[in-house]
């Protein structure tokens, strides 16, 4: 965890370094800033370097230790959160995380979110809507499930510790996913650069922005694991049904890529001629890509919502970032929809294939 603070504060210093190279008083002044934090950072956990080691083996053995002073103890239990060792800033956001208010609680989101969508919105515009989207939502739901005190020896303890497992998983494999196709497809590379239309400084009320919105799609999970529902309620059944569709969204929409991406690569000297794909998937829907994260986020709200009860801002922050994402995903399938039918129009394998695919994302609906 040590490692972890002190290098992502180095390379915050080098980002902002390359980032504002034209503005050198800036550019010192906000690379000092990231220096003097890893500096900080380091220096602190040195002295108690060997005790901390032991408390920690100490508390992987007995779950509900009370000897690591600085843990965050959820509800009065023995859970520790790694996230407060890393300093008062992330044991504040922990602590909104577990016990702060709703509104708080959405703050600390939010504040994760953001550390990882400015610098990437910084070094592209386009990554605030591609990579910084899935590393976003990949370390939203790793610190839930560290403040929580959520490990892999007890990931399968419950449903909404699933819930935020799979939201890791997904996020991380989309940007994963994202920035291979950037760099092995000349077109989508194209694409990501000619994003950068605004100056670097100029980008930040869209990574505020975009940060927020992706906190608000992911905090079902947030109440999910600070609310537990009833252990054989209805509700229960509904968590449950809710996170397989998100896991089911999350398979999908892996496969969709993949099967896409590989039709689309090996057609690097036929762009302007339809090679599908055209199979599996593609054959139910035209974008089963959008079909399965539009299923993976319905399936994070329906497990979260069970546990919104009657908060105001848990059910207007997850509702307005679902609507969001199912406006963006289906506007999307529209501009695309749109863009196939001008470049592909009259292609007989084209023509084939959407008589067969009826439906554009959603099936029996056009």
């Amino acid at each position: 965890l040590t490692c972890c603070y002190v290098c992502s504060m180095l390379t915050n210093c080098l980002l902002c370094f390359f980032i504002f190279k034209p503005m050198k008083l800036t550019s010192l002044l906000v690379s000092f800033f990231w220096l003097g934090a890893a500096v900080r950072g380091a220096a602190s956990f040195a002295p108690a370097n060997h005790h901390f080691r032991r408390t920690i083996k100490h508390n992987r053995q007995q779950a509900n230790s009370k000897q690591l002073t600085t843990s965050l103890n959820i509800r009065g239990g023995g859970m520790s959160s790694s996230l407060s060792v890393l300093g008062p800033a992330a044991d504040a956001i922990s602590s909104a995380l577990v016990s702060g208010t709703p509104l708080r609680a959405i703050g600390g989101m939010w504040a994760i979110s953001s550390l990882v969508i400015f610098p990437l919105t910084y070094i592209r515009q386009g990554y605030s809507f591609t990579v910084g989207y899935g590393f976003s939502v990949a370390a939203m739901a790793l610190a839930l499930l560290s403040s929580f005190g959520i490990s892999f020896s007890n990931i399968t303890s419950s449903t909404p510790s699933i819930l935020a497992s799979i939201a890791v998983i997904y996020g991380a494999r989309l940007a994963l996913f994202l920035l291979l196709r950037e760099f092995s497809v000349d077109s989508k590379r194209k694409q990501v650069k000619s994003f950068d239309k605004t100056p670097r400084l100029k980008r930040t009320p869209l990574a505020l922005s975009v940060s927020l919105l992706y906190a608000f799609m992911t905090s079902p999970a947030l109440f999910a694991l600070r609310n537990a529902v009833e252990a054989g309620s209805a509700f229960e059944k509904v968590q449950l049904v809710s996170t397989s569709v998100a896991a089911f969204g999350m398979v999908l929409e892996s496969v969709a890529d993949q099967h896409k991406y590989e039709a689309k690569r090996k057609s690097k000297e036929t762009e302007d001629k339809f090679v599908g794909p055209s199979s599996w998937s593609y054959k139910l829907v035209r974008h089963p890509n959008y079909l399965g994260e539009i299923l993976f986020w319905v399936g994070l709200f329906g497990a979260g919502s069970v546990s919104f009860h009657k908060s105001i801002v848990a059910w207007l922050c997850g509702s307005l970032g679902l609507a969001a994402i199912l406006s963006i995903m289906l506007g999307s399938s529209g501009r695309l929809d749109a863009n196939q039918e001008e470049k592909y129009g009259g292609q007989p394998k084209y023509e084939e294939w959407k008589d067969a695919a009826k439906y554009s994302v959603i099936p029996f609906f056009k």
